[in-house]
């Protein structure tokens, strides 16, 4: 029998995190992942930066977690609520930034 590892991260969208429900959830399918091997906890190697139409850095700021999907590469952060201010999931691109709207 062979185990294969399943990536669900095109299923996966990012998320606002705005109850302590929702934070034990999103963690917990981090920390399984990592339990199960689809996923690595990577040391964060640089500020999440968003940037304006015009490729500028509007403002940057650490988040808490990476995480490295084992499968498809794709690199996730996790920002930590820290009520009542909301926390945050994020996609990032090959090299750690992510150009959505904070």
């Amino acid at each position: 029998m062979v185990w294969e590892l399943k990536c669900e991260c095109a299923e996966r969208y990012e998320a606002k995190i705005d109850s302590y429900v929702l934070f034990q959830e999103i963690r917990e399918f981090f920390e399984t992942g990592i339990v199960n091997g689809s996923f690595e906890d990577i040391p964060i190697q640089n500020p999440i930066r968003l940037f304006d139409d015009y490729g500028n850095i509007v403002t940057e700021w650490y988040p808490d977690k990476w995480y490295k999907c084992k499968v498809c590469g794709q690199l996730w952060a996790f920002e930590y609520p820290d009520f009542p201010a909301q926390g945050n999931v994020y996609k990032l691109d090959a090299a750690g930034n992510w150009y959505g709207e904070k």
